[in-house]
């Protein structure tokens, strides 16, 4: 056996052998999946060329319908609140739990406001500050910084 396979005309043969058989396998494969998607004769004719044209047409008109759609929901995303903050204090140490609040609510272009509730045994008092390119306008307190970085720290595209 050793013999046989010394002589280069034979290993030749057996190459050629070897890679025809995977040639023929692999046109078989790509065959049958040509037919799976195109049927036995080939590409679509006929009625359903004609069916697959009228989808096509369809779709794009529904895309193009979409798409002034898209345009506005985009705009109107830019201006919607995407970026939120909360933290729960205890501002004063002789009231019991964390009962004051403050909250940021940005835009994607970090535009918004930076709201606070601070309740003590008198009352509740609530703060609204407004945040533009994310920035106070007015003086925030510790809270307020916390929870604007923690809103303008998230990441939207």
């Amino acid at each position: 056996m050793i013999q046989f396979f010394q002589q280069p005309v034979v290993i030749v043969a057996f190459i050629a052998a070897f890679a025809s058989a995977a040639l023929l396998w692999l046109a078989i494969n790509l065959r049958m999946k040509w037919e799976r998607h195109f049927g036995e004769h080939g590409l679509p004719e006929g009625d359903l060329l004609k069916e697959l044209i009228q989808k096509i047409n369809e779709s794009k008109k529904r895309l193009d319908a979409l798409e002034p759609r898209t345009e506005e929901l985009e705009k109107f995303s830019k201006v919607s609140v995407q970026k939120v903050g909360f933290l729960r204090f205890n501002p004063f140490h002789d009231t019991g739990g964390d009962q004051s609040f403050a909250l940021a609510l940005l835009d994607q272009g970090n535009n918004g406001m930076v709201i606070s509730s601070l309740y003590t045994r008198e009352g509740n008092r609530v703060y609204a500050k407004e945040i533009s390119g994310g920035r106070p306008k007015q003086a925030l307190s510790d809270e307020e910084k916390k929870v604007l970085d923690e809103a303008m720290s998230q990441a939207h595209e």
